[in-house]
Order: structure tokens, then sequence, then C-alpha cells
């Protein structure tokens, strides 16, 4: 299934005010990267955890903080933030206006492999 109409697949509810959609998944038909659309509403937060794989956020609009290891920094509109695998991560929404993003992953399932330090796994299906 090579071809995904966005449009056309639902929002889903992943954590309480993290909303999304994904466009490249094992489940559409990806065998090695996942791409995930974000919308998050003002002091929504993922909590610490990493990935066995890269991941790259792309910011579209609003600011999000983002926890690398021991650094922290607020991102906005076309930034990008390289996170390599196995590296402790956390981020949330920055202000007042919800946040628009998209996550890419080195892998088809970003979250089967990924090990929370602190809550837990996103719902990844309706």
């Amino acid at each position: 299934m090579p071809f995904i109409e966005g449009r056309k697949i639902s929002e889903l509810l992943m954590r309480p005010g993290i909303h999304a959609r994904f466009l490249a998944h094992k489940d559409l038909g990806a065998s090695r990267v996942s791409v995930l659309m974000n919308r998050a509403e003002p002091g929504a937060a993922v909590p610490l955890h990493m990935h066995q794989v890269e991941e790259t956020v792309v910011m579209f609009e609003g600011r999000i903080w983002v926890q690398l290891g021991e650094e922290r920094r607020v991102i906005g509109p076309n930034d990008t933030v390289i996170i390599p695998p196995l590296t402790p991560h956390a981020w949330g929404t920055e202000g007042t206006e919800e946040a628009r993003m998209m996550w890419v992953y080195g892998g088809p399932d970003p979250f089967t492999d990924s090990t929370y330090f602190e809550g837990q796994r996103p719902k990844q299906h309706a």
C-alpha cells in the first residue's frame, strides 16, 4: 500500500492533549520508517523515554520544549531536533498555543521497543 491518503486517517488521542495520525507505519505497509503527525494542546507533555531507533521532530506551528539527555531547549516553527537512538528524552508544549509537528522514526513501529522511564507508552490504535 504505497499511497496513503493522510486526510482520510482518523486522528487518535495518544495521551491527554496529544492527538496523532500515523502517515507511515507497519500497519500502513512501511518496513523501515514511521511518520507521525502530532497536534498537541497547551499543557500536554510526553514523559521521559527512549527509542531503539533514531527519531526526528520537525515543528510547523507553536512551540515545544524538548529535553534531550540533560539539555532542555524550546523549539518552534521550522526547527528540527534529531534524537539519537537510546537517548532519554521528553517533550511538551510551551506557552498557550497548540503545537503541530511531524515525527520521523527509523523503524516501522517506534513504540514497540521503546522504554518509558516515567509514565506509559502512548495509545497507538483506536
